[in-house]
């Protein structure tokens, strides 16, 4: 059998966050999936991403050969993302240039790990260039109108248009497409996409490492981990704890994530405007080995995002064994069933109620948390490459 007859390249290319140092969903997945794909002689693995992602990667344990694009910019906010993102695209053409010119014979795969415009254009181009290239792309979720959409209009507005774009080059030359739910398939067929080259896979969590992981020295009642955006719901939260100060006034709640300075100055000013600042601690964004421990020592797991793909930090709570109370996506209905408490969007008032009805119910509280525990088992990161796997090559791992 001749060695390294496949050419697998990665792309992950999302510029740093400009607002923190963490991790993306995106970043996450592709990282265990990396970290779990067994590189055989048949197969050698190319990972074509920023400094940033490289860094994350490897810190996950992630196995493959790096090529990293590099963006030297020191421009912040919505700007500096766009033009961060503009030069990553111009320089992942010389990058994914050089590779194609070397390795003739082998058989080449690109997967590329996210919709983002400067992540798919470069791929659609070479694609076109060279007709024997496969194309694996990987959709994670479907922008809403974003004249709808909570937050910057600015960003919604280019957001949902590159989205659109990027969709029209997948629909025309993708060879397959990993989606993460259903409803995204759903609303992709409905797009004109073939139903032959989409595949459902879905996210994982490694209910191992949690079980590990140890308690910190303050134990909140609840607690909130993602992004300080407002799909996140980050200001619902601040309502929610509120309302569940008049039933158990001693109630605190940690928000731990990166945010815009926007971002966290308007939701510092919520909590001191409402007089709540003794009750939630707004930490930041912390490392993991900072952010777990926290998450396992909460008692509820509070996460009134109004959008998402799938899920993973509902997936991490659960494994430490918290209860979720969300709003009710549909997306956490197939992914999570009834294991979590959902709650009709933007119900306040109701999604306090739950809380306060958990806090005060320590054996239901354990129960529920034990019951999803077991549950997320079955979403294995090791099950999640082994799909990926197959889906890519048409090789079982």
């Amino acid at each position: 059998m001749r060695k390294n007859n496949i050419r697998l390249i990665i792309t992950s290319l999302a510029p740093e966050p400009v607002w923190h140092h963490g991790k993306t969903g995106a970043g996450v997945r592709l990282a265990e999936i990396l970290k779990c794909l067994k590189k055989t002689d048949e197969t050698d693995i190319l990972c074509i991403c920023t400094p940033h992602n490289k860094k994350n990667f490897e810190e996950s344990g992630a196995r493959a050969e790096f090529k990293t694009v590099n963006t030297n910019l020191k421009f912040k906010g919505f700007v500096g993302l766009c033009l961060k993102s503009l030069l990553i695209l111009a320089k992942s053409f010389f990058v994914l240039n050089l590779d194609f010119l070397n390795g003739n014979g082998q058989r080449k795969i690109v997967y590329a790990s996210s919709d983002l415009f400067w992540e798919v254009f470069p791929v659609y181009y070479f694609k076109l260039r060279k007709k024997n290239t496969e194309w694996v792309q990987v959709i994670h979720h479907i922008y809403p109108d974003w004249e709808k959409r909570l937050g910057s209009k600015a960003a919604g507005f280019f957001g949902f248009y590159f989205q659109r774009f990027s969709f029209w080059m997948i629909r025309r030359k993708a060879d397959k497409i990993i989606v993460l739910n259903s409803l995204v398939k759903n609303e992709l067929l409905k797009r004109g996409f073939s139903e032959s080259r989409i595949f459902v896979s879905v996210n994982g969590v490694d209910v191992d490492y949690f079980e590990s992981v140890g308690k910190s020295g303050v134990a909140y009642d609840g607690v909130f981990l993602g992004r300080l955006s407002p799909s996140k719901g980050v200001s619902d939260l601040v309502e929610i704890w509120k309302n569940v100060l008049r039933e158990i006034p001693e109630a605190r709640l940690a928000i731990v994530g990166g945010g815009g300075a926007e971002e966290k100055n308007f939701l510092l000013k919520k909590i001191r405007d409402s007089g709540l600042e003794k009750n939630i601690d707004l930490l930041g964004y912390l490392e993991d080995e900072k952010a777990h421990p926290i998450l396992k020592s909460a008692k509820i797991f509070l996460f009134p995002s109004h959008e998402e793909g799938w899920g993973i930090a509902i997936a991490e709570a659960m494994a430490c064994g918290l209860p979720v109370v969300s709003w009710d996506l549909s997306v956490f209905g197939e992914i999570f069933g009834d294991c979590i408490i959902q709650i009709k969007e933007n119900d306040t008032g109701l999604f306090s109620e739950k809380v306060v009805g958990l806090l005060n119910q320590e054996a239901l509280r354990k129960k529920i948390g034990a019951d999803g525990k077991e549950f997320v088992k079955k979403y294995s990161w090791n099950k999640v490459a082994e799909r990926e796997w197959e889906i890519i090559t048409g090789k079982t791992s």
